[in-house]
């Protein structure tokens, strides 16, 4: 029985790798049972791959067997932009897509929701594949997360001429899948933290995630007089002092009347251009990866330290520790 079961996970390997001259037919009738599934995620799991694309690779093609979909992506967000990175991909039709706008209902509702999402034969197409001849009626996609972080999606897609449906049992496998992804991706990828010398390091109680961190760093919606300080500060950002008497000789508006309106409204400058500089202090760090002294002056502070100590005012981490934490998230 031994023997049997590594014959079966031996040559499932060898055929989704296409190496095998068993039937993809024989294969991917295994997986359609969750015994099958469960020995096929191992083997992916615990064998040993050169590398990050191939090992990503050989779960996508699996996938694709198991949910009977046309195409697969792994998709990495970047919180700092509207886009995720095609990590890896399995199918014919998507092959040349590098990246895929979040927006896209396979990408965005696992993302909103941090959850499994499916939906089966309604027309769901977008932006992202509309150049291609793939018209897509279902998807099944899943958060893959990554030491506690929102690392990126896994999804499968099916196509017009695919009337087959996602069962429980697929929903229960893709989840399975997207813990071995994510086990795959801190043991080639990424350096794990410990939880110790996070305590002992930053002197903060809890760390949180990335998303959370850009969500923090959002810059305000606002208003009127408010809103202009923002527009005024934005456009000043690395090029010019980021003191109210400028701000406000900008505004055509003396320092006592800018500073009264914006009490009415009960803001004050200081809370404004502290959300501005956190908003473009995580894009420096993280996504241009400037140096502290570079972002420090940028951002119009007397000195790194003032920067600093601003930083962990505002997030309980130092920048440096911050950009070692989170530079594979942006």
């Amino acid at each position: 029985m031994v023997e049997q079961k590594e014959l079966l996970v031996s040559a499932s390997k060898a055929a989704l790798e296409g190496n095998s001259p068993l039937s993809n037919d024989l294969v991917a009738n295994n997986l359609q049972t969750m015994d099958g599934r469960l020995r096929c995620l191992l083997a992916l799991l615990t064998d040993y791959y050169e590398g990050f694309l191939p090992h990503s690779e050989a779960y996508l093609n699996a996938g694709r067997l198991m949910f009977q979909a046309d195409e697969a992506l792994l998709l990495r967000l970047r919180f700092l932009q509207d886009d995720a990175v095609v990590e890896a991909h399995s199918g014919t039709k998507l092959s040349e897509l590098d990246a895929i706008g979040k927006d896209s209902p396979w990408c965005s509702l696992a993302v909103e929701q941090k959850r499994t999402i499916f939906t089966d034969n309604s027309c769901v197409n977008s932006d992202a594949v509309s150049y291609t001849d793939l018209v897509v009626r279902g998807y099944l996609s899943s958060p893959v997360f990554v030491a506690g972080q929102l690392y990126g999606v896994l999804c499968f897609l099916k196509g017009e001429s695919n009337q087959t449906g996602f069962t429980d049992e697929d929903i229960e496998t893709i989840e399975l899948m997207a813990k071995g992804v994510a086990k795959m991706i801190e043991l080639q990828r990424v350096q794990p933290i410990d939880p110790e010398k996070l305590r002992a390091g930053f002197g903060a109680d809890g760390v949180r995630t990335f998303e959370e961190y850009v969500q923090q760093a959002r810059l305000p919606e606002v208003y009127g007089v408010p809103g202009r300080v923002v527009e005024v500060l934005q456009k000043r950002i690395g090029k010019c002092s980021l003191s109210i008497d400028f701000i406000a000789e900008e505004m055509n508006l003396s320092k006592r009347t800018l500073q009264r309106r914006l009490q009415q409204q009960r803001i004050s400058f200081a809370q404004l251009r502290d959300q501005v500089r956190f908003h473009h202090s995580i894009t420096y760090l993280v996504e241009q990866n400037m140096s502290i002294d570079s972002i420090s002056a940028s951002l119009d502070f007397s000195d790194r330290t003032s920067f600093t100590n601003a930083f962990k005012r505002w997030t309980g981490l130092s920048p440096s520790t911050f950009r070692k934490l989170f530079r594979d998230y942006a």
